[in-house]
């Protein structure tokens, strides 16, 4: 029983150096790697019937990107398009990721753009196919491992 009782607990204190070694090598690589988080820009935009874009950046190092647009000015009658498009470098052309139709009043007005990686350039395009045209708030992050 003894002997039983020693391997239990030699196996468990083994169990535990093992255990804090990998937490300190996790929290070593954490401790290093910082995300710098870069203020793009904010304002408004004003919607038309034709695509455009409300904001577009280029890098030419890996960045991700993310952001905020504000569809509080949306009445019922109104319908808007936001669209996200991202240029690949193997072929310098921009391709459509998301698009997403909003409908009247927005219960949750505040559409995220969910962070995108990306190595040359993104671009977020709205187009008002109904409604009168409104003002739509904006704000854009950019941000870099490193």
């Amino acid at each position: 029983m003894a002997k039983n009782f020693l391997e239990n607990a030699l196996k468990f204190s083994f169990a535990c150096i093992i255990i804090t070694v990998a937490v300190d090598i996790l929290y070593r690589i954490i401790a290093t790697t910082k995300l710098t988080l870069t203020h793009l820009g904010s304002g408004t935009f004003k919607t038309s019937a034709t695509e455009e874009p409300i904001f577009e950046y280029t890098c030419n190092e890996p960045f991700t990107f993310t952001g905020y647009v504000n569809l509080k000015n949306m009445e019922d009658g109104d319908t808007v398009v936001l669209r996200q498009y991202v240029k690949l470098a193997i072929n310098g052309e921009y391709t459509l990721y998301a698009e997403e139709e909003y409908v009247g009043k927005q219960r949750e007005p505040l559409i995220h753009i969910e962070k995108l990686p990306a190595l040359k350039a993104i671009k977020i395009t709205v187009q008002q196919t109904s409604g009168s045209f409104k003002y739509l708030p904006w704000e854009f992050y950019a941000g870099k491992v490193g």
